[in-house]
């Protein structure tokens, strides 16, 4: 048996405070049945897929020492827009500079610390990486292709993990619905429960369509990437890329409780 992280946990002074400028700075959001409160003990956001996420814990005493564990980020995706022009937008959110390691060459890093003194490292975009683009660049769209199939891999895990929510949800609401039945059949209740279940058996079908449709589109673009490695010269590789992102975009929140 494995174990998959929950949450990484932040001790600090104002967790609404410390929740907001993660969520600019990596693009997590909150809960939204659970929205985070400016007054509350603790507030919490979830990745884009909504699996693993960030916790914050209100203490009394301060920092005091250096993290033991601190992030590492980058800037993602294919934009143009490396590690020196996120440093702007990173001290516009509310970060300062805690030591700029950055060399004349271009390798380094710079670290920094979010408002509450918590360090972290930015790290040169994978664009940054490769001195030559132009003799990189199959390299470069090998590794975007291998990324966004790993994003594909986990959204099918989140949409998969959603349908067997909601199958075990349809599944105890049957047993009640049988058990209130026997007691008493003319329970006026009984109709509410009926369209749940219902409701519920659709949402089931629902998510198991979207889990097949985003299978083949995996099955698919495993294809692509192969045939991209054997011909170097396919250059719809990236097409697909944007295309797959698109779809991948419109997944998180399937089905409703």
């Amino acid at each position: 048996m494995s174990l998959r992280i929950r949450h990484i946990t932040f001790d600090c002074a104002d967790p609404y405070r410390l929740a907001a400028f993660w969520s600019r700075l990596l693009g997590y959001r909150e809960d939204p049945a659970e929205p985070n409160r400016p007054d509350a003990e603790e507030a919490a956001l979830v990745d884009p897929q909504g699996e693993s996420g960030l916790l914050f814990l209100r203490v009394p005493e301060p920092k005091a020492v250096k993290n033991r564990l601190h992030f590492d980020v980058w800037p993602d995706g294919l934009e143009l827009s490396g590690r020196d022009h996120a440093l702007a937008h990173v001290l516009e959110l509310g970060a300062s500079v805690v030591d700029d390691r950055r060399e004349p060459d271009g390798t380094g890093w710079i670290v920094l610390a979010d408002p509450e003194g918590n360090e972290f490292c930015l790290l040169r975009s994978r664009a940054e990486r490769y001195e030559d683009p132009e003799s990189d660049a199959e390299d470069y769209l090998r590794a975007e292709l291998d990324l966004a199939y790993d994003r594909q891999l986990r959204v099918l895990g989140h949409v998969r993990r959603r349908l067997a929510d909601i199958g075990t949800q349809r599944k105890r609401l049957e047993i009640e619905v049988s058990v209130l039945a026997a007691q008493a059949p003319l329970d006026p209740a009984l109709e509410a429960m009926r369209a749940r279940v219902r409701e519920r058996t659709r949402a089931e079908q629902r998510t198991q369509a979207l889990a097949h449709e985003l299978q083949a589109e995996i099955s698919s673009f495993r294809a692509e990437i192969e045939r991209h490695r054997a011909d170097p010269e396919a250059r719809q590789a990236q097409t697909s890329i944007n295309q797959l992102n698109a779809l991948l975009d419109t997944l998180p929140g399937v089905g409703t409780d």
